[in-house]
């Protein structure tokens, strides 16, 4: 059981960390150039007030600091308790989101695909804050 832990948590980490740098890179590079467009290209009626450039500013540092949570060893992450549910809270924000836009629970099925994406750092995490309660020793991941 715990070589099966061990490498559920090796996939699920380097999926995810495959998945929050890709994120990162195609979010970062479009809302910087958003940012910077002499004219308006995007949808919304706000592009260029402070609610705008505050609201890029937040994905922004969501997906940073998701990123940089899937590159930190996870040992960093579980060592205790409380940073574990911190860093557990902190990787659930994408969930907000989606269950914030949902208008009809039919759009939940199509979401699935994506859900079971961002699941990945979170499913990581508590594999591997488990085998430390077990009294394994987490590396990396």
């Amino acid at each position: 059981m715990r070589v099966f832990l061990k490498i559920s948590a090796w996939l699920c980490k380097i999926a995810a960390i495959l998945f929050w740098i890709g994120v990162a890179w195609v979010t970062i590079s479009l809302d910087i150039s958003s940012l910077n467009a002499p004219n308006h290209w995007r949808e919304g009626d706000d592009w260029g007030t402070p609610a705008f450039n505050h609201r890029v500013y937040l994905q922004i540092a969501e997906v940073t600091a998701l990123a940089v949570l899937a590159l930190l060893p996870n040992r960093w992450l579980v060592f205790s308790p409380v940073t574990f549910v911190i860093s557990l809270l902190v990787v659930l924000t994408p969930f907000c989101s989606i269950f914030g836009a949902l208008s009809e629970w039919s759009d939940l099925l199509s979401l699935i695909p994506i859900m079971l994406l961002l699941s990945l750092l979170p499913l990581c995490l508590i594999l591997s804050f488990w085998r430390q309660r077990n009294g394994e020793k987490v590396g990396y991941v």
